[in-house]
């Protein structure tokens, strides 16, 4: 379908983003000189659990699951099965989480040798099992099967490595489908097998990687993350070395389950995706910065631990570095986050919104966000950072719906939504005065030239507060800004006297704002936009 036809289908396009006046700028003159960038405003939440969220090409709304978990720990993936959105916990639970509650599925997870792991932590007491971190890393669903990957403690050898284990689906609803632990078959466990580290964690599972996507020629590439075997946390590193398979790439016959190294020099790869055009991508976590999104290429080192653009979370450099804070030698990051994000999971994005089609998503744990990113052929036009509250573990889009599931053991169902019309109504309310149209054209002009700030609806606006409720409210009322001391403590509310005043006028209202002189000069258009703004009382009322 043409992007103008999807676009005329779309219902968001009849509307654009709330607009804002140029009044009560919250230090808009410093916002302008500082350089410091506007972001996104955090996720308003309604009684019935469903959000707005502010992106810079279309609103978002935003419904919240809770799913319950048990242990104590983070990981887990989502996927689809149908019309069926599945969610895989980081213990093994499998629940459908497409509706309104999450339903229970008749799944048991593939044998990770859990009791074993803990029958040796209890003879061998030196050791520091951390349990959180021992967990289901990603699942998909491949030509009629299901495939999970996972860290496996193996009892015969007392030692753990990443596996990848396959079942059988009988059909393509999750009504259809029971899975026992005897259905699993192996397809794939990296080597060698890794024995427990003795000083540290025993086992640092977080940084296993772990996620995998299949091709359509049915080859599996695998995020095999080190570990933390990396020099640091360990006496040797194993991403430099072409028999380890950790910290690489491998991509994987899943008929044969026959492997080869694909690119070398990763840390933990917590996501790998596919474009639009059928180029591999990872995002990687670095340690204090460094976090990365890669163009994996076969045959590439990207020069992990030798090289990053980060440092040990005490400050220092990593240890043998080549060049401290820099990549020599090796493969340059697509893009490096700095600071880390804690980047983790990555998709693409198919049939959405058209401002959205062919870009990638990736969620961040530290950043609560999620990022979308634009690629321009090998390199990164844009990361659009969008702050939703959540640490963001797996990003999945299931239909016309994306799909996040968080740290917080809920799934995030974001669905494309519509933008504050109130920017719209406040520029037809000038039809509605009367005015001359020279004096129109100029309430239209501040009206848009404004609107770099603040929004006309109630919603919150991360630059400026919002219009749609300023008449009669207190001066400096909103908590979410930091306005200056003149405003605070002007006392009193937003009469029509006092807002035509402040446009007039801004520091003869308050002597310190920063908001600049609106020069609007004529007192007709002065009364028109507080005319405007006590219809947008009316009309949130």
């Amino acid at each position: 379908m043409s992007i103008a036809k999807r676009l005329l289908r779309s219902p968001v396009i009849t509307v654009t983003l709330a607009g804002s006046l140029g009044l009560m700028m919250w230090e808009v003159h410093q916002l302008r000189t500082s350089h410091v960038g506007i972001t996104h405003s955090a996720p308003v939440w309604s009684g019935d659990r469903v959000a707005q969220v502010e992106t810079i090409f279309t609103a978002l709304n935003m419904k919240e699951l809770d799913v319950p978990v048990d242990r104590a720990g983070s990981g887990g993936a989502l996927t689809s099965l149908g019309n069926d959105l599945i969610v895989m916990t980081h213990e093994g639970g499998f629940f459908e989480v497409s509706g309104d509650e999450a339903v229970t599925l008749d799944i048991a997870p593939p044998p990770n040798g859990w009791q074993a792991m803990l029958d040796f932590e209890e003879a061998n007491p030196d050791y520091n099992f951390a349990h959180f971190y021992f967990r289901y890393n990603d699942v998909d669903v491949v030509d009629g099967k299901l495939i999970v990957s996972f860290t496996e403690w193996v009892e015969a050898d007392n030692c753990y490595r990443t596996t990848l284990s396959t079942a059988p689906l009988n059909g393509t609803s999750v009504d259809a489908v029971s899975i026992s632990p005897d259905d699993w078959t192996i397809l794939y466990a990296t080597d060698p097998c890794l024995a427990p580290n003795p000083d540290g964690r025993a086992i640092q599972g977080h940084m296993a990687g772990g996620r995998f996507r299949v091709d359509d020629d049915g080859t599996l590439y695998l995020a095999a993350g080190d570990y933390a075997m990396d020099g640091t946390y360990s006496p040797v590193a194993l991403s430099q070395d072409p028999d380890q398979m950790y910290g690489k790439v491998l991509a994987i016959d899943t008929a044969t389950g026959e492997h080869r190294v694909f690119s070398q020099g990763h840390s933990n790869m917590q996501g790998i995706a596919f474009d639009a055009d059928g180029r591999l991508w990872t995002v990687e976590h670095g340690r204090r910065g460094g976090d990365e999104l890669n163009l994996i290429r076969e045959g590439s080192d990207y020069g992990w631990p030798q090289v990053s653009l980060g440092t040990r979370y005490n400050k220092l450099p990593l240890p043998d570095t080549l060049d401290y804070g820099r990549h020599p030698e090796f493969q340059l990051p697509a893009y490096s986050w700095l600071p880390s994000v804690a980047v983790s999971s990555l998709a693409p994005v198919d049939d959405f919104h058209p401002a959205w089609d062919g870009d990638m998503l990736a969620g961040s744990l530290a950043g609560n966000s999620l990022f979308r990113i634009r690629t321009n052929g090998e390199g990164i036009l844009f990361a659009e950072r969008i702050p939703l509250g959540f640490r963001i573990r797996y990003v999945h889009q299931h239909g016309d719906t994306i799909a996040l599931w968080t740290d917080q053991k809920k799934v995030l169902h974001l669905t494309v939504g519509e933008f504050d019309p109130s920017y719209q109504f406040a520029v037809a309310k000038i039809g509605d005065l009367g005015l001359s149209n020279r004096t129109a054209g100029a309430v239209e002009t501040a009206l848009d030239g404004c609107a770099e700030c603040h929004g006309f609806g109630v919603l919150p606006s991360a630059s400026a507060p919002s219009l749609g409720e300023v008449y009669g409210r207190k001066i400096a009322g909103l908590t979410d800004f930091d306005y200056s001391q003149s405003l605070s403590s002007a006392g009193g509310e937003w009469t029509r006297e006092q807002l035509v005043a402040f446009l007039d006028n801004p520091q003869s209202v308050a002597q310190d704002t920063s908001m600049p002189d609106p020069a609007l000069g004529d007192p007709e258009v002065i009364n028109a936009l507080v005319d405007i703004l006590i219809s947008l009382r009316e009309q949130a009322e």
